[in-house]
């Protein structure tokens, strides 16, 4: 896609509230490559699902394309597997290396970045905002949308997808002062075609949006384009498409914002 951003722009610095969305979080680093481009200072990152895997891999230190890169790459694809209904549909390589790229960082606490990693715990129905030990495991924790995964067990706590308590968390940003830019993967869309995914997906969405009102209120910017209901969030067919949708958004984000300071 072509890069629109200006030579002389003022700096802005943001927080940035991740949702889930499966194979839509390419969506994220779209945006966030128009944010960079444009001088915008991520400050720090909370994120949920994908919003955790693609905001742990940018906190530590990956550039969005670098990430783009990983996530659409045959060994990326590999980590998935179907799992024969054992505790879940599918299962994930959790010693994969190729994960080993994506969270450089061996404690949450030590990312370039801030960052936040939603889960849900299962077994007393809290939402966690993990900002220390292993990435990996919290994060992969955090993607671990059960019944199609199987959850993680640490210690005495089931986690699972951070998004089914809290789809796009706010909580841990607040005391950072800046401003919020939440960006929803999941819009509110009825599909025309009501295939079994099409209807899988808008249950889905229905079910997790219900904590959305309350952090919508705390962002100052909320992005959820409805053309990204046409990204398939369980297909690695649109990776390009849902990138190329969060980058255009991302530069019309950064033009509307920096018009507003010549005013």
């Amino acid at each position: 896609m072509e890069n629109n951003r200006t030579t002389t722009k003022p700096t802005l610095s943001v927080s940035l509230a991740l949702s889930g969305g499966a194979a839509r979080g390419v969506f994220h680093l779209g945006f966030i490559q128009a944010l960079e481009e444009n001088g915008v200072e991520i400050k720090a990152i909370s994120g949920s699902s994908a919003g955790a895997l693609v905001g742990g891999a940018i906190a530590c230190g990956l550039k969005p394309k670098e990430v783009f890169d990983i996530v659409k790459s045959k060994k990326f694809k590999k980590i998935f597997k179907f799992n024969w209904l054992k505790k879940s549909l599918l299962s994930i390589n959790l010693e994969a290396d190729i994960l080993d790229k994506l969270f450089t960082s061996d404690d949450i606490s030590k990312t370039k970045i801030p960052f936040y990693a939603c889960v849900s715990d299962l077994k007393s129905h809290k939402k966690l905002h993990i900002d220390k030990g292993d990435g990996k495991t919290f994060i992969l924790a955090s993607c671990a949308l059960v019944p199609l995964f199987k959850p993680v067990y640490i210690k005495d706590r089931v986690l699972a997808d951070g998004g089914i308590l809290d789809l796009m968390p706010t909580t841990p940003l607040l005391k950072y002062n800046y401003p919020i830019i939440g960006i929803n993967l999941m819009p509110n869309v009825m599909p025309k075609k009501h295939t079994f995914i099409n209807l899988l997906v808008r249950v889905l969405q229905i079910s997790l949006t219900t904590s959305l009102p309350q952090n919508i209120a705390r962002c100052k910017w909320y992005i959820s384009p409805k053309k990204l209901s046409s990204i398939k969030m369980f297909s690695f067919k649109d990776l390009q498409k849902g990138y190329d949708l969060g980058y255009k958004h991302g530069l019309k984000w950064c033009q509307s914002e920096f018009d507003k300071t010549k005013e």
